[in-house]
């Protein structure tokens, strides 16, 4: 008999939640649907679109709420992404990302004709070029966004006559179609303490976009939309008139960083999803270890995980599946072998990834249980 995969071994329904297998990662329905409505209002009062990046959670099932409560569809960041979310039924996707290689050239042109509203990515000759030759040897056209850098330094042509040649680049040939600009202004949350801070250098980056997209139109060539933001960020790049879609994907869960990047706006209230371990272990004196190591929840920035219901107790260290929690500070009682311990990811995107299941309660008891549908997926 095969041995069954993590997969298979689901909480069924009904399930209380302190009586899930650990590790895993749970989802607060209540506050998942809150924060949603959240950011479907600052859309609304921004007078823009919400297309959320479905990259953090990689579950069709809340891609398909999500898109349902903003009614701007979704963005992925790899077309195997798109493929999974296609499947499964989503029709209007942003691939936000530049695709390279003939094979995946190949896979986007025939999503492109397959999903109903479907734009990719480029941000050169060097990926808009073989990009067109793929959606001319099926003899379609492809929608495309050109992506400008506004100061993260990482992708994105750069502002103003590069910008406008390429544009024209696309414009002009025959399997392309120009379809907009995107601007992420990541930098600025790395930059910005204050909500001042956030929403002047917010506005100066989408302000330089904005300007590029002026010389576009200088040319005659229509710009029909300007994409703009992340979750710390779109409510404020979302602002500007030029403005006329926010991306933001974390925002439906947060996590440790979304806490430290903005204490006046998200609070341990809005963390929706946590991973739940258990205590296995209280042989060294001021430390107990859970089972929720490096490879349940993920360590890819300098945060450590917060212990919710726990302030005093610290997330100290880790091993592969092993959680060191620090012990030495704690004012009642230290949980012992077999209690329950819930953590604040660092950072929720890669957290999720790492598991192939999400299990989904209201009031403390398991409602939806989640294949991790897209966990893996990066081609």
């Amino acid at each position: 008999m095969p041995t069954p995969t993590a997969a298979e071994l689901r909480p069924e329904p009904g399930t209380p939640v302190d009586e899930i297998e650990t590790p895993a990662i749970v989802l607060d329905l209540d506050v998942f649907e809150r924060n949603v409505d959240r950011y479907v209002r600052i859309a609304d009062e921004l007078d823009v679109s919400l297309r959320s990046h479905v990259k953090t959670h990689k579950v069709p099932a809340l891609a398909h709420y999500q898109d349902r409560a903003s009614g701007g569809g979704i963005v992925c960041q790899t077309i195997s992404e798109v493929e999974v979310m296609a499947a499964a039924g989503l029709e209007d996707i942003y691939l936000s990302y530049q695709v390279v290689g003939e094979r995946k050239l190949e896979r986007l042109v025939r999503l492109a004709e397959s999903i109903n509203q479907f734009a990719t990515t480029v941000d050169a000759a060097a990926n808009a070029d073989p990009l067109g030759a793929a959606a001319a040897a099926y003899d379609t056209t492809v929608d495309v966004i050109l992506e400008v850098d506004v100061g993260l330094g990482r992708t994105g042509v750069p502002l103003g006559e590069p910008a406008v040649e390429l544009a024209r680049r696309i414009a002009d040939h025959d399997h392309l179609a120009f379809a907009g600009v995107m601007a992420y202004e990541a930098h600025v949350k790395g930059q910005a303490s204050t909500e001042d801070e956030y929403e002047q250098l917010c506005y100066e980056a989408i302000e330089q976009a904005a300007n590029t997209v002026a010389q576009i139109e200088d040319v005659g060539i229509p710009v029909p939309e300007l994409k703009v933001g992340g979750t710390a960020t779109s409510p404020y790049s979302g602002r500007h008139p030029r403005a006329t879609e926010i991306n933001p994907g974390q925002y439906a869960f947060n996590d440790c960083g979304e806490l430290a990047a903005r204490p006046w706006a998200v609070s341990v209230e809005d963390i929706a999803l946590t991973v739940h371990s258990t205590v296995i272990s209280d042989q060294v004196n001021d430390q107990i270890v859970a089972d929720a190591g490096s490879k349940s929840v993920s360590m890819d920035t300098d945060r450590q995980p917060l212990v919710i219901d726990h302030p005093d107790l610290t997330y100290a260290g880790y091993s592969e599946e092993h959680a060191h929690i620090d012990t030495s500070a704690a004012e009642g009682p230290v949980p012992s072998v077999g209690d329950r311990l819930a953590f604040v990811p660092p950072h929720i995107c890669p957290t999720i990834n790492m598991h192939d299941v999400m299990v989904g309660v209201r009031d403390g008891v398991v409602t939806d249980i989640w294949a991790v549908q897209a966990r893996g997926k990066v081609k």
